[in-house]
């Protein structure tokens, strides 16, 4: 009988070792490709949602501007960030038309202010509009104040649009009238009352044949104010996130900055020679691609609003407002104290006199809402107009 032992072979302390080492090397590359793909994944979804902002944007572009109406005004308003010149804050307005339909309800009761949004009533519906884009005032969280965008983080900053809606209902508050636009102040937040009906309602009740005629002064009873200017541009609309009275005026969220040019060909060296023009859009930093500060289409102001302007440098302090009005009597060109002699470029040297663009470049960079895509993405996009 064979009665030989048998002997269980365990593993020794250097396979154990070894073992462990591959263990941890395989458990370690795991984790990195976990976390490659969780980041993937957030990348992947932050790039979805801005491409969702960006097709909400050009979506609405493209159906306001393509029933612009040419012989209306269009009224554009450029503003430069204090700090850096990459960041504009632009501002458009024109009339189009469409089918329009107000998001609140109005009760009527002229010729008191109706409560707005009210309870009951019904919107306001036409097929002419006053059309505004531009970066709103938005809350700044840390000190729950309504401030102007380049106060704000560039991830918090708003797309705004607002409509005013034409029409000449009896049963709507009269808007705009000479009283509103009076430059007094309104008793409920001390806004003035011609900026605070502007954004609280979505009619104008002057027709587009009067808006075709009015001179740029139009309704200045208060000293040398341009009022018409100052309830389409000079205060940016305000949205809060947390007050739903707002949300008619928001477009989206996460703009970082709005920039507008149109189209232009620039004659070139030799002005009888049309293969020598160049498509050039205004304004620009850089215009002749030289890459110096030269040849700004923007005015540099030092001192603003006190000083003169002065040759634009790099490292400059102050910004640059100057908006251009077309189809406005009195207003092709004008700045923020109205001298319109302070624009660098004016349409008698670089514009022929009825211009009247042919397209139009919007240029927005956009954030996600949770910061993955640090910078943004900016994007381009071009709407032709005849």
């Amino acid at each position: 009988m064979n009665n030989e032992q048998r002997t269980i072979r365990g593993f020794t302390l250097i396979e154990l070792l070894v073992a462990v080492a591959i263990l941890a090397i395989v458990l370690s590359f795991a984790g990195v490709i976990f976390r490659v793909s969780v980041d993937s994944q957030r990348t992947a979804l932050a790039n979805a949602e801005i491409m969702q902002k960006l097709r909400a944007i050009t979506d609405q572009l493209n159906s306001d501007l393509k029933g612009l109406q040419t012989d209306a005004p269009l009224l554009i308003w450029f503003r430069q960030d204090p700090k850096d010149p990459n960041q504009r804050y632009d501002q458009i307005m024109f009339f189009a038309d469409g089918y329009f339909q107000s998001t609140q309800l109005y009760d009527g009761n002229p010729p008191a202010v109706p409560l707005v949004p009210a309870p009951t009533g019904r919107p306001i519906i036409g097929n002419v509009a006053r059309v505004y884009y531009g970066q709103a005032q938005s809350l700044d969280s840390r000190s729950n104040i309504m401030k102007y965008p380049f106060y704000l983080d560039r991830q918090k900053r708003l797309l705004a649009r607002r409509q005013h809606i034409l029409t000449a209902d009896p049963d709507l508050y009269v808007w705009p009238s000479a009283s509103d636009v009076s430059g007094t102040f309104d008793d409920v937040d001390g806004a003035p009352k011609g900026y605070n009906n502007n954004e609280i309602f979505e009619h104008d009740s002057l027709l587009l044949a009067r808006w075709k005629t009015l001179d740029i002064t139009a309704y200045d009873t208060s000293g040398g104010t341009d009022t018409l200017l100052n309830f389409c541009f000079d205060f940016p609309p305000w949205v809060n996130i947390g007050d739903a009275k707002t949300f008619h005026k928001l477009m989206c969220e996460g703009v970082g900055r709005f920039t507008i040019q149109w189209a232009y060909w620039d004659p070139g060296l030799d002005p009888i020679n049309p293969l020598d023009d160049k498509l050039m859009w205004f304004p620009s930093d850089n215009p002749d691609g030289s890459g110096t500060y030269s040849h700004f289409d923007l005015v540099r102001m030092d001192g603003f609003p006190s000083k003169p302007p002065v040759t634009p440098k790099p490292g400059y302090t102050d910004f640059d407002v100057f908006g251009v009005f077309f189809n406005i009597p009195n207003g092709t060109q004008r700045n923020y104290w109205g001298i319109a002699s302070l624009m660098r470029y004016n349409p008698t040297n670089k514009f022929p006199s009825g211009f009247y663009p042919k397209a139009l470049k919007f240029t927005f960079t956009l954030y996600d809402s949770k910061g993955v895509i640090k910078n943004g993405r900016t994007f381009t996009h071009i709407v032709y107009l005849d």
